[in-house]
């Protein structure tokens, strides 16, 4: 496992984090408890030690299984906690962002009684809020007086709305984002800004949703309660070409003994500015495999890999340009 420091902070975290989404129970179908918590043991027993979650997986019901999980476990095995504010605790309800004063301060006291801790290692706010970000920002730093947390982060802001807290003077120690060979926009901007102004940066869906596991087959469906299936990259002949373009991969994969897991992610991992990855799991051996993804990987193989990346995305475009077409001169 690498560690590596975490921006500003004087933390060493895993190249590798536990992500908790996929245990909500309503987005990749139901999963037991107990099931969760040894998928979580078993990727601090290999040396992963950051757990990252939110009130908004299963309406609470993430952070109180990581609670549960970390309970009773003595301090030198005890993983960071970072979770999430801004979307509410209620998963059923239509999305509602608010990062107003009350909402952040009254988050964070309802996520400290479901994990059970004293302070939240990184507090991070899920999405962009309506409210101004000097507002939002200022709550934070109460939060971080008052020792309820250690760090402060944001999810899924660009670079223009990280200058913008950057402003307001209160310190920001994280950034979170989507990130993956398949979606790589971030490597433009955010990762270069935060490369310069020496902040963390969590890459979360690195293996797309678990598309990049490269086990998936045409023909593949969702079971009831997984939501990937109503995604657009999830379906049809978009779909398909994903699945080729991640074939192609895990030829490179297998002929350099890596899996197709391993190689996604360590063509990530030497991206300049990237801290680590968050990687979801449902069982005590998927929890194992977390910390064996952060691997190295050569010059070769990374340019090989973005090859297969850049001609996926040209055709892509050119399926999003035929369906443009097609709508519009059926709309004519």
């Amino acid at each position: 496992m690498q560690y590596r420091r975490f921006g500003r902070t004087n933390e060493q975290v895993s190249a590798m984090g536990f992500g908790t989404w996929p245990m909500s129970g309503d987005r990749y179908g139901a999963i037991e408890d107990e099931e969760a918590s040894r998928a979580i043991q078993a990727a601090i027993d290999a040396g992963v030690n950051v757990v990252d979650t939110a009130p908004a997986y299963g309406s609470g019901h993430s952070e109180e299984v990581v609670g549960r999980a970390i309970r009773g476990l003595p301090e030198a095995r005890r993983p960071l906690i970072f979770t999430k504010f801004g979307l509410g605790d209620d998963s059923q309800a239509p999305a509602s962002r608010s990062a107003a004063r009350a909402d952040v301060l009254r988050e964070c006291d309802a996520s400290l009684r479901r994990l059970g801790v004293d302070a939240i290692d990184l507090y991070q706010l899920h999405w962009p809020a309506p409210q101004p970000i000097a507002e939002t920002a200022a709550a934070c730093a109460e939060l971080l007086k008052a020792g309820k947390i250690r760090a402060i982060g944001v999810s899924n802001y660009s670079v223009a709305q990280l200058e913008e807290w950057r402003a307001t003077g209160v310190p920001l120690h994280s950034v979170q984002s989507p990130y993956s060979i398949l979606r790589p926009a971030i490597a433009a901007d955010v990762l270069p800004y935060a490369a310069k102004t020496s902040l963390g940066v969590i890459a979360y869906s690195p293996l797309f949703r678990g598309m990049l596991f490269g086990t998936w087959k045409k023909g593949k469906t969702f079971g009831e309660g997984d939501t990937r299936g109503a995604h657009k990259d999830y379906q049809g002949a978009r779909f398909e070409r994903h699945l080729d373009a991640i074939a192609a991969v895990r030829e490179i994969a297998t002929d350099g003994a890596l899996s197709t897991a391993q190689l996604c992610v360590g063509v990530l991992l030497r991206t300049p500015g990237l801290t680590g990855c968050i990687v979801g799991a449902r069982s005590a051996r998927q929890g194992a495999m977390i910390a064996s993804l952060g691997v190295g990987v050569s010059d070769e193989q990374v340019a090989a890999v973005e090859r297969i990346t850049a001609s996926l995305r040209a055709d892509l475009a050119k399926m999003d340009a035929a369906t443009a077409a097609a709508t519009q001169s059926t709309r004519a």
